[in-house]
């Protein structure tokens, strides 16, 4: 029997390292990934996934990244804390010059418009632009375009329904990255945190009253969009979610890229029985029925 997915990878900044080692444990398992839809970092992460670079290359790169983070921002940028030009570099290696349709894996990635306010499901053109929308985390990053992209998370975390949309006989195994230890206090969220900004600097901030203002408001984000995630894969009802507890973790903090990439692989194997059900006759009868539009005669 064939064992096709679509994978559904949710935003969270350097959590996404989580995506790899996911993609990783399905491919050790005999499982062939048919559709990615990502966003903000399962944009950033499913983008070369989707090339079919390996996943351990991938994280090999990451892993050279943080030997020296770069998020200087160029003279072009609109406005924002830091820029993105250290990430374009590292992506350039995997997909500069690529479009989606010279992808051997179907690929979407998700942004929203400050214009509209609606979300952008972008499945043509070049990689690294729609890359650079799907991650431009409102007033960190640059907005992207005349639309004024930004980071998809914002409207759809865990980006489902265009995972659906790329192939809606197939089970879709959904990724959050907002799963976080038992116990843990939204009081203990990290406010964002960048290589650039000295650490003597970040450490005098967080003493006054307005690093505390600031780790307050991140944290009633992080509620928020924790409350928004749930929510949304509750209505969306993807058929496995893998869940690494990586939320603990600030969205550009500098991290263990290799124990983030094997909290993702442990995270999917606790999930392999329940993917095992996703493509049982039973399961899959009811999901095209449910899913699939019966073309007119």
């Amino acid at each position: 029997m064939a064992k096709n997915i679509v994978l559904a990878l949710g935003g969270g900044g350097v959590r996404g390292i989580a995506h790899l080692g996911v993609v990783q444990c399905l491919l050790d398992n005999d499982y062939e990934i048919s559709g990615i839809a990502g966003t903000s970092a399962g944009g950033m992460f499913g983008a070369p996934l989707a090339a079919q670079i390996p996943s351990r290359e991938i994280l090999a790169a990451v892993n050279d990244f943080f030997r020296s983070p770069d998020f200087r921002r160029m003279s072009s940028d609109s406005a924002s804390l830091v820029g993105t030009r250290g990430i374009e570099n590292v992506l350039a290696k995997f997909i500069e010059g690529k479009t989606f349709e010279e992808l051997p894996v179907k690929l979407a990635v998700t942004s929203v418009s400050l214009k509209t306010g609606e979300e952008v499901v972008i499945t043509e053109g070049d990689l690294i632009k729609a890359v650079l929308a799907t991650i431009a985390i409102p007033g960190v990053f640059p907005t992207r375009g005349d639309d004024v992209l930004v980071d998809g998370g914002v409207l759809d975390p865990v980006p489902v329904g265009p995972a659906r949309a790329l192939n809606p006989s197939i089970p879709i195994v959904a990724v959050t990255l907002h799963t976080k230890p038992v116990g843990f206090s939204p009081m203990q969220t990290n406010t964002v945190v960048i290589e650039q900004i000295p650490e003597q600097i970040v450490d005098r901030l967080t003493k006054t009253r307005i690093g505390e203002s600031l780790r307050n408001m991140n944290a009633g984000v992080e509620l928020g969009s924790d409350r928004l995630t749930e929510l949304n894969l509750e209505i969306s009802k993807p058929d496995v979610v893998v869940r690494p507890v990586v939320g603990h973790i600030g969205m550009l903090q500098k991290v263990d890229a290799d124990a983030l990439f094997d909290e993702g692989y442990r995270a999917m194997q606790d999930q392999l029985n329940d993917l095992v059900h996703a493509l049982s006759f039973v399961e899959s009868v009811k999901r095209i029925s449910k899913y699939t539009t019966a073309k007119p005669n």
